[in-house]
């Protein structure tokens, strides 16, 4: 048995409010003891709590501040989903803006046990809606 599509889009939802409020406990607690991400596609992963704690720590800090906001539905089957996202970050006062594509697999209980991020940095623009 796999976690329920109301299940998954729950966790999602709880991933892009943890991440944009800084609550790095949170953002943690969504994914597997043995959980693994790959943010961007193509970079190394980070396997484990504490590498994904880690993560969220690094890319915290390369802003003053980080909203992921989805823009389209979240699509699942099987255990595993993929959604359309804006990471939103505020660097010197000015808002960016990058299009991203997230691929989750879940274990029944819904909690995330891969991710995959797919963007590219050399795509971030000025938010036009800031």
């Amino acid at each position: 048995m796999t976690a329920d599509a109301a299940s998954i889009r729950s966790t999602v939802d709880a991933y892009c409010a943890a991440f944009t409020t800084g609550d790095q406990a949170a953002y943690v607690a969504l994914f597997t003891p043995d959980a693994w991400i790959e943010d961007p596609v193509g970079t190394p992963r980070h396997e484990g709590h504490e590498a994904i704690g880690t993560f969220f720590e690094l890319s915290s800090a390369m802003a003053e501040s980080i909203e992921l906001r989805r823009t389209g539905p979240v699509r699942v089957a099987a255990g595993e989903c993929a959604f359309p996202m804006q990471a939103r970050p505020v660097i010197g006062g000015a808002t960016l803006v990058v299009d991203i594509i997230d691929l989750m697999t879940f274990d029944d209980a819904g909690k995330i046990t891969t991710m995959r991020a797919f963007w590219d940095p050399a795509e971030m623009r000025p938010a036009d809606d800031a």
